[in-house]
């Protein structure tokens, strides 16, 4: 009887599918090798801290779940993550020196901030300690106080927390069999916004050769996965005929942006029935910033502001 992959066996086939996908991504997008190899020493530090942490969820079972995803709240509304500082104020000190290495402006982020640590006014513990979705204002304050840019303060706050909240999400929500009562757009876990969307085209039934595609939500702060049926916006909810939109290139036929042209917001989407590997969504939001150049050139605003 075979049971459950080890530890390292889990981690060593996350490091290796993330290294197929990096790989694909760098030989269809060579422009984006430089960013890719520098944040590859993220994402594996992530997944190597996945079995060193201490963060202790609160146990949720099967039936606590359905009722709560059947009422429309995240689990985070009901639930303690059980997020714990030792580990958290560890992997920051590991992340510091990987964003030190990364450019100039990075490693002035990080000196800033060890600054105003070694002054006494701010406990990067603590404040990692209170990360969540429904406190985005959390990140501004703290930039404004210490003087480090926003979204670059939200980096390095995401990568030290998204091992933490990985953890959490696996735990409550350990296969997509508990997300049928799940009808909103926002997370099942955390209620973030969906940073990404996947379609995924599962084989056809009752002799149905061409399948449509379903449409799978991606969150960036926990790396929840669920999926959604309604056709409607995430951001105003219109159904209305005509409001979706969206915008591709025969260059890049498994990339796209669906947008709204009542609100006028956008998610990237990726065909993963399209690309080589696994779908990564760090991996995936960093290499198409060029999707987002041209949205903004459409004056549209993304869907998910922080990623």
């Amino acid at each position: 009887m075979s049971g459950s992959p080890s530890p390292e066996k889990s981690q060593e086939a996350a490091l290796k599918a993330l290294e197929r996908r990096a790989d694909a991504i760098v030989k269809a997008r060579s422009a984006y090798k430089e960013m890719v190899d520098f944040y590859l020493t993220v994402f594996r530090r992530q997944i190597e801290w996945r079995d060193r942490l201490a963060a202790r969820p609160a146990p949720v079972d099967r039936e606590q779940v359905r009722t709560c995803l059947s009422a429309g709240e995240p689990l985070i509304e009901r639930y303690d993550p059980g997020l714990e500082s030792d580990s958290l104020l560890a992997l920051w000190a590991e992340m510091k020196e990987v964003f030190r290495r990364g450019n100039a402006v990075l490693c002035k982020a990080v000196e800033k901030i060890e600054e105003v640590e070694r002054s006494g006014d701010f406990s990067p513990a603590s404040w990692l300690m209170e990360q969540r979705p429904e406190r985005g204002c959390l990140v501004r304050e703290v930039a404004e106080r210490i003087g480090v840019e926003e979204p670059m303060l939200a980096s390095l706050a995401r990568a030290v927390t998204f091992p933490h909240w990985r953890l959490v999400a696996a735990s409550w929500l350990p296969s997509s069999g508990r997300l049928h009562e799940w009808k909103r757009f926002c997370c099942p876990t955390c209620g973030d916004t969906p940073a990404l969307v996947e379609l995924c085209t599962a084989p056809g039934e009752d002799g149905n050769i061409s399948p449509a595609p379903q449409r799978f939500m991606h969150c960036a702060f926990c790396g929840s996965r669920w999926k959604v049926e309604d056709m409607k916006c995430p951001a105003c909810a219109s159904t209305k005929s005509g409001d979706a939109k969206y915008y591709f290139t025969s260059e890049e036929p498994e990339l796209r942006i669906d947008f709204c042209k009542s609100c006028n917001h956008y998610v990237k989407v990726i065909d993963s029935g399209k690309i080589s590997g696994e779908v990564h969504v760090g991996l995936e939001l960093l290499t198409t910033a060029h999707l987002d150049a041209i949205a903004q050139e459409k004056n549209l605003t993304p869907l998910e502001t922080c990623a």
